[in-house]
């Protein structure tokens, strides 16, 4: 899985919008298994966090391309983040 974007919404939190490769293992349809577990992300700098995943939002858009955010319980500074950072599962 790779950070698309990173999205800070009100009354939500920090949210990731997250790629999901074809060839992943790891369905689209267990990402609600998320829920609660740690992941890791791995910045394109080098930095490495774990951060928990308090929800998973998944839908598709009008070309059936998968929407995926996951939305962050740790309250961490949007910068530390980076677009095209790999999540990996812990």
């Amino acid at each position: 899985m790779r950070v698309e974007d990173v999205i800070d919404v009100p009354n939500r939190g920090l949210v990731l919008k997250i790629s999901v490769d074809e060839t992943d293992p790891y369905k689209i349809t267990k990402l609600r298994n998320l829920i609660g577990s740690k992941i890791a992300v791995s910045n394109v700098d080098g930095a490495s966090f774990e951060l928990e995943v308090k929800d998973v939002s998944v839908s598709f858009s009008i070309a059936n391309f998968p929407l995926i955010g996951l939305n962050i319980r740790e309250r961490v500074d949007i910068e530390r983040i980076k677009k095209g950072s790999k999540i990996h599962l812990l």
